[in-house]
Parts: structure tokens; C-alpha cells; sequence
């Protein structure tokens, strides 16, 4: 096939850093792309790589996943080709075969291909019959529902755990990403798992329909980058390591994996090729894999490996492949689209070094990792020999409760596999976030103070290690953290700000300040006395208005600089700051040594309102932002410690708010289906 044989314009029905991803390989062949937007212009991540942009009123979960409505955006473009991305509609055969219908080259796997592997039961088989080991489990079960309408009941599932045991895996027969997971440690859980899995499941993905296996306790999670084209050859391009997790969502990957002994990654390679070729497979794809990693499978013994699923996509984590394989995987996700055959060099394909990526997520981790939304006052990713950064939002954004709250990855490839974790760890402590909670800090002690920094762990190594993990990262970082609380200190009393003559863009009179750092001493703050150093940030200043609703509703006034300080004990040290003004209302950001620290700085009227709020009564408020889908309480009714209260979804995930004592509540003043804040008010204690 020749380059003429590519898609001209290519519609990418996806949104943030994956759009970014395609777009980037789809400019370097020529081809144009189109996205959705509900900018009035394209944002500035977007901006320079993105052809064309088609103005919609709001970006939304909903429009994503209505195929009618992207095929029907994509024809009026002009589109010759659709891109699915990852998640969405990316593995919805339904589309797939819509795409086709309408004309439009379709830039995946056939539509029969997707079936086969959309619905974990459905790959369950092909696995089996295909010789690949699978744990035990039940297929494709519902539970009834109010809204189930079908005779459904728990006789399979409990007939199922009577006969395996516990600890049992409840997921998602439809969808991944940890969506639609529970695990159940006892019987008395089951039920109850079962229905929160089956409602998660159906908001997530559609489809409310399970599966249940065994569960492993301390597996390692393995998968297996799959290429394919249309003319039946089939190659495996590596493998991945992806165990470190929270709620089932993975946190950080690496390729290759490590650990695993030569026959192990033999038979691993050679199963993902077989299922692969038992469902006639075409474009890129990911088998993924458990590993029982016993002693014995840590040793160099026998490694244990059990069928996982398939996705029928482009992997979040694929960029790990690419550095060490010198490969471009959108690329040939777009050429076997078009009918060109692989290179018969890539059944040779050997890694070069070591490749990890890092999640960056909007997220609590001292909060159960729940979703932060909010605005983005300053984003600046560092830059280096070595890193790579997929980026989803602008320098100056907002950070919606709509969607994941994945927010950019931060890929670090080196020679081996402590080069690339050093580099990472580097490139983390360098960038500067001043936005809502997220998990920069926990990323860059995991890959550097942790036993992940020296050898292999299991999915359960977050979970179990988080506590001690976090006293150490907080203990690590309080010298730190005390010098930037110092530059809050300035920050707020403007003492560190940009003068009225840089906020009118006039950058030749920065404001030039006189401070000497004193550790572990805030008061005050900054001492001009005793060989005072010159701090010279470099300042700029912004306004953003937000086109949708949010945080960053109306005008919202951003500031940030950066600069150099000298600290008392001679060293030099970089830092960074940002200041958000909403009203009468400023948020602080200030960067030192890698730690960053944030406060807020409310009107007084709010304070009070906040405080009288209470009325003296214990209250029960949102953990997250988003909606309430179950009001399980009333009021004057008896609760018992640990009984679910309220469940909300927020960022395609639920979560129950349950009560901490037994007692009775005076007042609920919220109902189902109601839009909450994070902190609000959903109830108060009888006292």
C-alpha cells in the first residue's frame, strides 16, 4: 500500500490527551483530523495539532458514547475515517459496524472481532477454547434491579460462592477501568457487592450484565501488546507490567515487565497470539494476564498465568511499548485500517531499555484516592532528556467532575529500568501543579522510597502499603513543605506578587524583591537582614473564563510566576507559585523542593455561613462532587456504624458514604438524582 492509501480527514470521537495522541501521529502522515469541542476556540493543547473543531454546546459522557451522533459529526465534517481513542465507544462493536455502514473507514479491529472480546463471558470462552488457562468464574449473570424487569435473581451467583468460596471478584461483564468491580471477603457481602457492581456497570458502559471468578489475592497484572492486520498476521509487540493499582485502576506501567523468566514470557506472548488468531484479530490490541506470584513464582518457578480479558483498543499505557520498541502503534492502527500488511521484521521485534508511565490523576489520595475536580490555576510539565508527556488539559483549565480524572502521563524511558524511574522522578519533582488534590507527590516517593523502586509487586501492594506509605512521603517532605509554607506566607501578603504594571502586560518592570529563606521559621517569613538574596521571578498574569459550568464559572483571575531563592544553609533552589482570584474568594499555590503546598483563602461571609452551617449538630456531607443515585437512610430511622447512607457518582464511579456510628439522623436534605458539592450538607445526626 502506498501513503495515498490513508485516510484524508480523520474524525476522532474521543476527547483530552488521547485526541492530542492520535492527532499527533495523524499530522505527521498528512492526514487531518477533526474533534469536538465546547471551547470557542480550540484549547491550547489542541491548538497547532488538531485540523478542525467542531463547536458542540457541552462536552459530556452522553455525547461520547452516541454513535448516531458521531458518525453524524463526522460525515458533516467531511471525514473519510473514525478514530475511537480508548474507552467510550472504543470497544462497542455496535459502532463499529455503524461506521462501516455509513462508508467511513473504521480505524480498530472488525466489528465480529470486538463482540467476541466485548463481554468478558464471551472471551472467557474463545480463552478456553483457545487452550488459555482462565481462574474459575460464572458468566455474563444479572441481578435483579427495580429497573431489571426480568426474572432475575441470585440463585447462580450464591449457588456459585457456596461451591468456590471467598474472597470472590465481582466485575463488569461489559467495560473495564476498575468500573463495575467489587471484591466480596464474606457472604453477607455478596448481595449487596453484586447490586453496586451491576448499577456501576450499567451507568458506565450500558449494560448492567456480570461476571464472577475466584479471586486471586496477590497476582501480578501482565498484559501482552497484540498487532495484527487484515491479511491474518498476528504479532506480539512485548509485554507490560501494570500491578501497580487502586480501585482496580492502574497507577503506574512499565515495559517490559520484569521478573519473569524466559518461558514464562514465551508461553505469555504465545497465548495472546493464539486468542488473537481465534477471533480473526486486526489492529492493535492488549491481552491481559495474572500471575499467581507465590514464592516460588518469585523465585524463577513456576509462574502461574490466568486470562484476564482483551481489550480491542489503543491501551492508555501503550506509549511504554512504543519508547522501548521504536514503534508508532497509531500509526499502524491507521495503516492496517487502510489494508497494509506489518513488516515481517516485527515478529523480530526485541525492547530496547525500559519505559514507565505515571498516571496523573485529580485525585484525595489521604481521602480513599476519591475524584478532586477544580479549577487549574498553573500547569507546567518539566522537561528532559528522556520524558514524554501525553497532556490533556491547558496551562490555565478546569479540571470537570464529567469525566475520568486523568488529567496527563508522564512517560520516562532510560536504559534500563533505575535510569527510567530516576528520570521519572526527576521530571515529577520539576512540574508544577496548582490545581486540585492529586497524586504528583505519591507517584514520586512510589517509584523512588518504595519496594516497587527494586523489584516486582502485586495489585495489592498500593492497598496494603498506602498508610506507612504515606506517614514516610509526609515525614520526607516536611522540611519542604515548611519552606513553601513560607512562600504561601509571602504569597498571601503580597509580598510575592506581580506589580500593577506586569498585570498590564508590561513584562520590562518586574517586580524585583529582597527575601532570604529561613528554615523551619515562619515567623516571620522572610527576614531582609543577614545576607539578603535577590529573588527574580519571572512573572506573567492571566484570565481565563470557563465556557461551561464548574469552578471557573465567570471571570476568574490567575497569576503565577517562577524564580530562584537562596536558602539560608547557601543552596540555591528553584520555585514556582500561582494564585487564583474567584470573587472575593484566592486560592494559593507555592512550589519548593518538589512540594508543593495549597490554601484557601475565603470571604469572611462565607466562613460564617460555613460555620453556623454545623448548628451545632454532627453532620453527614459529600465526600465528591456529583450525583446522588441512592438515599438509603430517613430521618427519625436507626443507623448502624457502617450501614451505606448515600450513594454518589461522581467521574463514572460510586461511592458510599457510610455511617461512622449508630444513631439516628434529625434531617436529610437530599434525594436521589440531586447535584452536590464536595463538603455539602446531605444530613445531620440527632444528638
Amino acid at each position: 500500500m502506498t501513503q495515498n492509501a490513508l485516510p484524508k480527514r480523520l474524525f476522532i470521537a474521543n476527547r483530552g490527551e488521547i485526541a492530542r495522541r492520535i492527532a499527533l501521529t495523524a499530522r505527521r502522515l498528512g492526514i487531518e483530523t477533526v474533534i469536538l469541542t465546547d471551547h470557542q476556540t480550540l484549547p491550547k493543547y489542541l491548538a497547532g495539532i488538531v485540523s478542525h473543531a467542531v463547536r458542540v454546546e457541552q462536552e459530556s459522557p452522553a455525547l461520547y458514547l452516541d454513535g448516531a451522533a458521531m458518525i453524524r459529526h463526522a460525515r458533516e465534517a467531511g471525514c473519510d475515517s473514525v478514530h475511537p481513542g480508548f474507552g467510550f465507544l472504543s470497544e462497542h462493536a455496535g459502532f463499529a459496524a455503524m461506521v462501516v455502514e455509513a462508508g467511513l473507514i473504521w480505524v480498530g479491529p472488525k466489528p465480529a472481532a470486538i463482540a467476541a472480546m466485548a463481554s468478558k463471558a464471551s472471551a472467557r470462552g474463545y480463552a478456553e477454547r483457545a487452550g488459555v488457562p482462565c481462574v474459575k468464574g460464572i458468566s455474563k449473570f444479572n441481578v435483579p434491579t427495580e429497573a431489571s424487569g426480568d426474572n432475575s435473581d441470585f440463585a447462580e451467583l450464591e449457588a456459585f460462592a457456596r461451591e468456590t468460596g471467598y474472597p470472590l471478584l465481582m466485575k463488569a461483564a461489559f467495560g473495564g477501568g476498575g468500573k463495575g468491580m467489587r471484591v466480596v471477603q464474606q457472604h453477607s457481602e455478596l448481595r449487596e457487592a453484586a447490586l453496586r457492581a451491576a448499577s456501576e456497570a450499567k451507568s458506565s458502559f450500558g449494560d448492567g450484565s456480570l461476571i464472577c471468578e475466584q479471586y486471586l489475592g496477590a497476582p501480578r497484572h501482565i498484559e501482552v501488546q497484540i498487532l495484527a492486520d487484515r491479511l491474518g498476521h498476528v504479532v506480539a509487540v512485548g509485554d507490560r507490567d501494570c500491578s501497580l493499582q487502586r480501585r482496580h485502576q492502574k497507577i503506574i506501567e512499565e515495559a517490559p515487565a520484569i521478573g519473569l523468566t524466559a518461558a514464562t514470557r514465551r508461553d505469555l506472548h504465545a497465548a495472546a497470539i493464539a486468542l488473537a488468531q481465534a477471533v480473526g484479530y486486526d489492529s492493535t490490541g492488549t491481552v491481559e494476564f495474572l500471575i499467581d506470584w507465590s514464592d516460588s513464582a518469585r523465585q524463577g518457578g513456576a509462574q502461574r498465568f490466568y486470562f484476564l480479558e482483551m481489550n480491542t483498543r489503543l491501551q492508555v499505557e501503550h506509549p511504554v511499548t512504543e519508547e522501548v520498541f521504536g514503534i508508532d502503534l497509531v500509526e499502524w492502527q491507521l495503516r492496517v485500517a487502510a489494508g497494509e500488511a506489518l513488516p515481517a521484521a516485527f515478529a523480530d521485534l526485541q525492547p530496547r531499555g525500559h519505559s514507565v508511565e505515571a498516571r496523573l490523576y485529580t485525585e484525595d489520595v489521604d481521602n480513599g484516592f476519591f475524584p478532586a475536580p477544580g479549577p487549574v490555576a498553573s500547569f507546567k510539565p518539566a522537561l528532559g532528556p528522556g520524558l514524554r508527556w501525553e497532556i490533556g488539559l491547558d496551562e490555565v483549565d478546569e479540571v470537570t467532575g464529567r469525566f475520568d480524572p486523568m488529567i496527563a502521563k508522564l512517560v520516562a524511558t532510560g536504559p534500563d529500568r533505575a535510569a527510567a524511574l530516576a528520570r521519572l522522578a526527576d521530571g515529577l519533582n520539576r512540574t508544577f501543579f496548582a490545581g486540585p488534590a492529586n497524586n504528583l507527590d505519591l507517584i514520586g516517593e512510589l517509584v523512588t522510597h518504595t519496594r516497587f523502586a527494586t523489584e516486582p509487586v502485586t495489585t495489592q501492594f498500593l492497598g496494603t502499603e498506602i498508610e506507612p506509605i504515606l506517614s514516610r512521603m509526609k515525614a520526607r517532605h516536611q522540611a519542604d513543605a515548611a519552606a513553601a509554607e513560607q512562600l504561601l506566607d509571602a504569597l498571601v501578603a503580597g509580598r510575592l506578587a506581580p506589580g500593577a504594571a506586569v498585570r498590564g502586560g508590561n513584562l520590562a518592570s518586574l517586580t524585583q524583591q529582597v527575601f532570604q529563606l529561613r528554615p523551619a521559621d515562619r515567623s516571620p517569613p522572610y527576614d531582609q537582614a543577614n545576607q539578603p538574596s535577590e529573588v527574580r521571578p519571572q512573572l506573567h498574569s492571566s484570565s481565563y473564563t470557563s465556557p461551561g459550568p464548574g469552578v471557573m464559572t465567570g471571570q476568574t483571575a490567575v497569576q503565577s510566576g517562577e524564580g530562584v531563592i537562596n536558602a539560608a544553609d547557601g543552596s540555591v533552589q528553584a520555585f514556582a507559585y500561582a494564585m487564583l482570584t474567584a470573587g472575593s474568594d484566592r486560592t494559593f499555590w507555592a512550589s519548593l523542593g518538589g512540594c508543593t503546598v495549597r490554601r484557601q483563602v475565603l470571604q469572611a461571609t462565607r466562613r460564617q455561613h460555613g460555620e453556623q452551617h454545623k448548628g451545632g449538630q454532627a453532620t453527614v456531607t459529600a465526600p465528591v462532587p456529583g450525583r446522588v443515585i441512592a438515599v438509603k437512610v430517613e430521618a427519625r430511622t436507626p443507623v448502624a456504624a457502617g450501614d451505606t447512607m448515600f450513594v454518589l457518582e461522581s467521574m463514572k464511579m460510586e461511592f458510599e458514604v457510610r455511617a461512622t456510628e449508630a444513631g439516628e439522623l434529625s434531617e436529610v436534605h437530599v434525594k436521589a438524582n440531586d447535584q452536590v458539592t464536595a463538603g455539602q450538607l446531605l444530613a445531620k445526626w440527632a444528638r
